[in-house]
């Protein structure tokens, strides 16, 4: 009897043991993870919710020249992958999730522990919604992710010097719509590892045919942002630009950015230029002049998702505050 009791006991904390190895090595790879919770969530999901898997793989050969003198290499240009699950009730409310994480293509590695490009919980209507957790952040959606014409603010060609304040995690966002108008505000927590204070972010984007506007605003106690984005299409023609204004994000004071670019598509091509430039912070030595940032990009369309494309951009950072640099690079970029 006792001998029964004995095996009955072991087994269990065997296989208690065992669940848990199993879970441990599953969070330490985070693609394992995240292909098992695809997995789960395929099986789990009533008939009334949607779901999507996306993602993103832009992989380039460059050749940089930076501090350390050039070399060659092949990159990873912000590869991603995504799920998002949306259910409606029959009273017309919504809930779900949007997880994503970023991995470098060319090692197949993530970049981050778990989903590290957003974990958001919401709930709401077509019209208003309530997100928390890790939320984009709505000056990078709406102002420098939509002036980076030629590769979507990625890569080495990157906007290096907007001023973000607001952070991805420890967020909740409030988001309406009404017609072509949009606003959002967002609250997020303390963060001892960045300023040690609370911090808030709102966003109004106004929205037609061939045009966009936006305006942005995010501060933190000790640091601001103010930015103001436009948009134009005509024809083959699109024309994007930003104003910011901010205060102590990469030096002491204050500081004045702007950015535009231009595209012109000629069926499946596109060209590109995007120039930048920034003022010096009021507390910088005497004698710096800023910084500017340049590219030129030609892309050509394969499919409605994939491309290949060309680049050469630099950043010429006089105040040693974003980092000289240059490069060429031609990548492939592919969406599913």
């Amino acid at each position: 009897m006792w001998l029964h009791i004995f095996c009955c006991r072991w087994h269990f904390w065997w296989d208690r043991w065992r669940a848990s190895i199993y879970w441990m090595s599953l969070r330490s790879h985070p693609l394992i993870f995240a292909a098992v919770l695809t997995l789960a969530l395929l099986f789990a999901l009533p008939a009334s919710a949607d779901l999507q898997l996306y993602g993103r793989l832009n992989v380039s050969v460059e050749r940089r020249t930076e501090a350390g003198g050039p070399r060659f290499q092949v990159g990873d240009n912000a590869s991603r992958f995504g799920i998002m699950e949306v259910e409606r009730t029959r009273s017309g409310l919504e809930s779900g999730v949007h997880l994503e994480m970023g991995f470098d293509a060319t090692t197949g590695k993530p970049y981050g522990s778990g989903f590290d490009r957003g974990a958001e919980l919401f709930f709401g209507t077509p019209n208003v919604k309530l997100s928390m957790g890790s939320v984009g952040s709505t000056a990078y959606l709406a102002i420098t992710d939509v002036v980076s014409l030629h590769n979507h603010d990625t890569g080495i060609s990157s906007d290096a010097l907007f001023a973000h304040v607001e952070p991805l995690q420890h967020k909740m966002v409030v988001t309406l719509h009404a017609d072509r108008w949009t606003m959002q505000a967002a609250s997020w927590r303390a963060d001892p590892m960045v300023t040690g204070r609370a911090g808030t972010a709102y966003l109004l984007a106004w929205t037609r045919p061939g045009m966009s506007l936006a305006l942005s605003s995010g501060q933190d106690g000790v640091r601001y942002e103010r930015s103001v984005r436009g948009l134009w299409q005509a024809g083959p023609l699109e024309l994007a630009a930003y104003v910011e204004l901010d205060r102590n994000v990469f030096g002491s004071g204050r500081r004045l950015l702007g950015r535009v670019a231009v595209a012109w598509h000629a069926g499946a091509s596109e060209f590109h230029v995007n120039v930048a430039q920034a003022s010096a912070y009021g507390g910088a030595l005497p004698g710096e002049r800023g910084a500017r940032q340049r590219t030129l990009g030609y892309n050509y369309n394969l499919s409605a998702r994939s491309k290949v494309y060309a680049l050469a951009t630099a950043v010429y950072d006089e105040g040693r505050l974003y980092g000289s640099r240059r490069a060429l690079a031609l990548g492939v970029r592919q969406n599913f």
